[in-house]
């Protein structure tokens, strides 16, 4: 099935983008229960509310384990809207463009081109290190949403590490190095090109910004007790 398949399914709704970046450990999932949450590859095993969308760039993110011959993930059967590359190089099956489960997208890195994409659209834009966070804003709009919430996708280093070094909530971790100039560049240029579609995006991660992230993140997870914040603003 293709992309144009999902056009408007959820018109004039809010959806919720879940990342499994490090601010997830943080971040109440109980409250997406009633939510229409999109799942970054494999975020979706982290809580059962994370459903019913699932973009995955390698198919194998939909079993239990990153081995072919692993069953589908227990969670995975909450997942309504399964939207993959067929051209992934990690597949457990070969995925045809008339797939009759999952949804299937090419990759374009030609991200100056988001002007002009259409809900008719067969290809999402990246930028050429771009993560998964710019394809899912795009189909946030092609799936009708009003408004965008966004959460767990963090695009920075926290206490100097790569975010996927830390435990990602159990479900692994990554140990490459990713260019966040290049995740936060495409990211603003979709929200752009949302906005001049009447798209609204919140980042509801509980980190504010990029200004002292580290310890923004250790004042949240409680290694540095609120007092002592609060005691750095008096003295200010």
């Amino acid at each position: 099935m293709r992309l144009r398949e999902l056009r408007d399914v959820f018109q004039n709704q809010d959806i919720y983008i879940v990342g499994s970046g490090p601010t997830t450990n943080i971040f109440p999932l109980e409250f997406l229960q009633d939510k229409i949450c999109l799942s970054l590859n494999d975020a979706y095993k982290m809580h059962p509310a994370i459903t019913p969308i699932a973009l995955m760039h390698n198919q194998i993110y939909a079993q239990s384990a990153e081995r072919v011959e692993a069953p589908y993930h227990e969670y995975f059967k909450n997942i309504k809207y399964p939207i993959v590359k067929p051209s992934s190089r990690y597949r457990v099956e070969k995925i045809e463009w008339d797939h009759p489960y999952f949804y299937c997208y090419d990759r374009s890195l030609d991200m100056e081109n988001i002007w002009s994409l259409t809900k008719e659209t067969d290809h999402l834009y990246y930028t050429p290190e771009g993560c998964a966070l710019h394809p899912a804003l795009q189909l946030c709009w092609i799936m009708g949403a009003k408004n965008i919430f966004v959460i767990g996708c963090d695009s920075c280093t926290l206490g100097g590490e790569h975010y996927g070094s830390y435990d990602k909530n159990g479900i692994g971790k990554i140990d490459a190095q990713r260019s966040y100039d290049d995740y936060v560049l495409g990211t603003l240029v979709v929200q752009d090109f949302l906005r001049s579609k009447g798209i609204n995006v919140f980042n509801l991660s509980p980190i504010v910004g990029y200004h002292r992230v580290g310890y923004q993140y250790d004042v949240l997870r409680g290694k540095i007790l609120t007092e002592s914040v609060l005691k750095e603003i008096k003295n200010l």
